[in-house]
């Protein structure tokens, strides 16, 4: 019997093994070096996609860098995302072959993220169409080097058709924060490369080159298959409008109170309340009340200083009174805070900001424990009450959710291993610029261990939102800040626009995509582009809970009859061939079972035979004595 089904599974294993997964593959551009100089050239990518467990696997003839493996993990997890789709079901399998020496950079990420979108959604990629272009949060495809070395290349290789970021390199802004901040930038010639000169329009191609800014762009060339995008506008609730308008309100009427009562004597500090006043007018003349509650704590903060230098000129005790008054009233309303049950959506995302303001309150607080200063004490002042008027979203009523605290600690550790995974990544290229971005994900671990999963997300969120601030910007030039900040704007509006088909509203993604468009028309393209990338990372509200409607890749639907039927072809091949195997070895036994018997039976009859003749003998003997 036990021979009989290991018959059944051998075959049965080598059915399925011809069952093996679709191959997807896309020509990759590379530059290298040359003897002296650098040159274009072209590696093979392919990829597999299997049921797995969400592993990703990268095989490279010649070996790759670290940023090149790193960079095809976020690939993979921008296409997943892209797609909303639920991708820890599968294993991926990168190959890359190229001819040179050694595969480094990122510049592979975005056609990578092509691949894999192909992959999930079974697509047939052109095979005329090329791409270089690193993929950065939100889909957007960042800039690379070698554009004009790799075009000569595509061009040779028979491509008609070139894809290339539409954010370029500004090698001279990059060479001079380099000479003005003397920090150590590792720019790899994957990303930077000089061109001598050499440019797209005089390098005589025929190829035609093509600028795409995001993922969407990039597959209308590459696939003639219909994309579906998500569009639409965003549709703001009711209760969040009021809630919001009634929130900007208070903290404004508290600023200009303040500012009857305080005298500003410094021009510069003037010309800011003033300019803050206008903006303040502005936002609610639009509607925009989160951006006119962000500008009237502002003011409030400049306004508190000068208030506090009075008071201290005055006399000694005033300010240390403030300060214990201060820290009892932060401390207790962080122990009020605590003993909420989180039952909504939106009690979850309140409870976060309002825990967030009162953390920022207590870090000031703490710095000046030893030595008080005027400063720290008017922002931590404000920072609290900014807490309180923001409490006012415990009120709305939100759609009710199952917090699970199992769930919460598991989306905890990942989002750390995202976030450290894109540390280490712009730690790469720009190590010293990620002290903010170091520092957050040091009190994401602090919550961590706190078992304060809800607050732990978002601090990993935050530092993954600051490390991909930079990956996206740091080569990008000045006058392109404004194209990026737009992008990364239409990216959140798009998460948020999905999450609304969910019936959710994610309160602090919208509050940061709504400010974010306030700066950028106030001509503040960086800080746009600051609050764009925290708007979108924070919009997805998947990091707070699992969403349970994701699409499953495509390739299961093609894949599962075939699996399921190919199964039972060798199961029954397995059969049939052991029940012939069986049978045969049956007969074979049953024919020496016979041939035994007969044997058997031949050696009884002589036996008998020579039995009677003993006994025949034996009377002629007796007759004989008689006679």
């Amino acid at each position: 019997m036990k021979k009989f089904l290991l018959i059944i599974f051998i075959i049965t294993f080598l059915c399925i093994g011809l069952v093996s997964a679709k191959t997807y593959e896309m020509t990759l551009l590379t530059v290298g070096e040359a003897g002296s100089g650098i040159v274009g050239g072209t590696a093979n990518a392919f990829l597999e996609v299997k049921p797995g467990s969400g592993r990703i696997f990268l095989d490279s003839f010649p070996l790759t860098k670290i940023d090149t493996q790193i960079s095809t993990r976020y690939a993979n997890k921008i296409a997943c995302d892209h797609l909303d789709m639920d991708c820890s079901g599968h294993d991926f399998f990168y190959t890359i072959r190229a001819d040179s020496t050694i595969v480094g950079g990122p510049s592979a990420s975005g056609p990578l993220t092509i691949l894999t979108i192909a992959a999930l959604e079974d697509l047939k990629l052109r095979e005329d169409t090329v791409m270089t272009g690193t993929i950065n949060s939100g889909g957007s495809i960042g800039p690379v080097g070698g554009i004009v070395k790799k075009a000569i290349a595509a061009e040779k290789a028979g491509f008609k058709r070139m894809l290339i970021p539409m954010f370029s390199i500004n090698l001279q802004e990059i060479m001079d924060s380099i000479n003005s901040t003397n920090e150590s930038i590792n720019i790899s010639i994957e990303n930077i490369t000089k061109e001598e000169n050499l440019t797209l329009e005089n390098a005589n191609l025929s190829i035609e080159v093509v600028k795409v800014s995001n993922i969407d762009d990039a597959l209308m060339y590459y696939t003639d298959a219909y994309i579906e995008e998500i569009t639409g506008e965003i549709k703001v609730p009711e209760d969040y409008t009021s809630t919001m308008k009634n929130v900007a309100q208070r903290l404004c009427e508290r600023s200009l109170k303040l500012r009857q009562n305080t005298r500003l004597f410094d021009d510069e500090e003037i010309n800011k309340s003033n300019q803050y006043i206008n903006n303040i007018n502005l936002g609610f003349e639009q509607e925009d009340y989160y951006s006119a509650a962000s500008y009237c704590f502002t003011l409030s903060v400049l306004l508190r200083k000068a208030n506090l230098k009075v008071l201290e000129a005055r006399d000694n005790e005033t300010i240390p009174r403030l300060y214990t008054v201060t820290k009892e009233a932060v401390d207790q309303f962080n122990n009020n805070l605590e003993e909420i049950e989180l039952d909504t959506l939106s009690e979850l995302e309140t409870y976060i900001i309002v825990k967030e303001r009162l953390l920022e309150a207590e870090e000031s607080l703490i710095n000046i424990a030893n030595n008080i200063t005027t400063n720290d004490l008017a922002y931590a002042i404000e920072r609290y009450y900014s807490a309180v008027y923001w409490s006012n979203f415990f009120n709305i009523k939100g759609q009710s959710v199952e917090l699970d605290k199992e769930y919460l600690k598991e989306a905890c550790f990942k989002k750390l291993s995202e976030a450290e995974e894109r540390l280490s990544y712009a730690k790469i290229y720009v190590p010293i610029a990620l002290r903010n971005s170091k520092k957050t994900f040091k009190q994401a671990n602090a919550f961590a261990i706190k078992e304060n999963y809800k607050m732990c997300l978002f601090k990993a969120s935050f530092a993954k939102a600051e490390a991909n601030l930079l990956l996206s910007s740091i080569s990008v030039g000045q006058g392109q800040v404004e194209e990026l900040a737009q992008e990364k704007l239409k990216a959140a509006k798009k998460v948020i626009v999905k999450e609304q088909t969910r019936n959710i509203f994610p309160i602090l993604g919208y509050s940061y995509y709504e400010y974010a468009n306030s700066l950028k028309n106030n001509g503040d393209s960086i800080s746009a582009l600051i609050f764009g990338e925290y708007s979108l990372e924070l919009s997805n509200i998947e990091i707070y809970f699992p969403k349970k409607d994701l699409k499953l890749p495509r390739i299961d639907n093609d894949k599962v009859l075939l699996f399921a039927s190919t199964l039972i072809l060798g199961i029954a091949i397995g059969m049939t061939i052991a029940f012939i195997v069986l049978t045969k070895k049956n007969n074979r036994n049953q024919k020496c079972l016979r041939i035994q018997k007969e044997s058997k039976k031949r050696k009884a009859r002589k036996k008998t035979k020579a039995k009677a003749f003993e006994s025949s003998k034996k009377t002629k003997k007796s007759k004989k004595r008689k006679k």
